[in-house]
């Protein structure tokens, strides 16, 4: 069954390192509900737009993204330090950007907790991020459900398609089909549920920034070689106003970017810095957002677990 174990590695491989991530957050959290504290006061409260790292460490493309810059003061032994962190969560941005700017405005004096260590680092909020209990009990859901598919739920599942197909022998990699074909509908049938949603976040006058074409490096493998590649992606950023911040977007469509390796080929079309457009932006989270929520292609999603299962079928004959 070694295409089944296969697919139980792939799908407990997310779940596993996510859950370390957290394990590795606690251990964070409890260090830091030892820190002392002192006195400090905001110096610098505003919405940045920053690059960050949008692929793996496979990839050199970036995506922008808003963040709250907060920057805070304090002494400690006659010398003056500033921080910039506000919480042990990870800040990977478009999150809680107005939230956090309303409750740090500059000369709000705020308590700082500092690693007697090293001084100059330093939190505001000690603690546990947002949500990570509640995280971590998903996931270890996630974790339990996959042992107990390999070990009762894939193996029935086996021998049942064994029963039924017309050549047994291929049971364990039409299984592994099924699974792989069930857990694709899952993730297509979330990203049409989120499109869904997008089409009806409210809208606000915007503007185009910047147009170009974005190159960046990626790894190629080809003959069990793994080598360095440019490939070129359309880059269209924008800029539009909620409740008075501003903020930066480059997500034009439902499905994010499409590269190549022929800059032709993804050249913008039909915009220019400075167009005024509509800009569509979450509600909840008015960080997020995108240019053109419109169906399209991200239906096409829906050929590969049909897909899947006709090689499948195929291979059952």
């Amino acid at each position: 069954m070694s295409d089944i174990w296969f697919l139980y590695l792939v799908l407990a491989a997310f779940p596993a390192l996510l859950l370390f991530a957290i394990v590795y957050k606690y251990v964070e959290v409890a260090q830091a509900a030892r820190w002392p504290s002192t006195q400090g006061r905001v110096v610098v409260s505003k919405a940045q737009a920053r690059e960050v790292d949008a692929g793996g460490p496979s990839s050199s493309d970036t995506e922008t993204r808003n963040f709250a810059k907060i920057v805070y003061e304090y002494s400690l032994g006659g010398r003056v330090y500033r921080g910039d962190r506000v919480s042990i969560g990870e800040d990977t941005g478009n999150f809680q950007v107005a939230e956090t700017l309303a409750r740090y405005p500059v000369g709000t004096v705020v308590t700082v907790y500092y690693n007697p260590r090293k001084r100059a680092q330093a939190v505001l909020e000690r603690e546990a991020p947002p949500g990570m209990w509640r995280t971590a009990t998903i996931v270890a859901l996630v974790l339990v459900g996959v042992i107990v598919a390999a070990v009762v739920g894939f193996r029935k599942l086996g021998e049942f398609v064994a029963a039924l197909v017309p050549n047994p022998a291929q049971a364990p990699f039409v299984t592994a089909c099924i699974g792989f074909a069930l857990l694709a509908t899952f993730v297509i049938s979330g990203i049409g549920r989120h499109a869904s949603a997008m089409r009806r976040w409210p809208t606000v006058p915007g503007r185009i920034e910047s147009v170009d074409v974005r190159a960046f490096q990626t790894t190629s493998t080809s003959g069990g070689r793994k080598r360095r590649v440019t490939r070129y992606r359309p880059n269209v950023v924008y800029s539009y106003e909620v409740a008075g911040l501003r903020y930066t977007g480059d997500k034009v469509g439902i499905l994010g970017r499409f590269s190549s390796n022929i800059p032709a080929l993804v050249q913008p079309r039909g915009r220019a810095p400075r167009d005024a457009v509509k800009i569509h932006y979450n509600p909840e989270n008015p960080a997020e957002s995108i240019l053109d929520p419109r169906p399209g292609v991200h239906r096409m999603l829906w050929l590969i677990p049909a897909t899947v299962l006709a090689i499948a079928w195929l291979a059952a004959r």
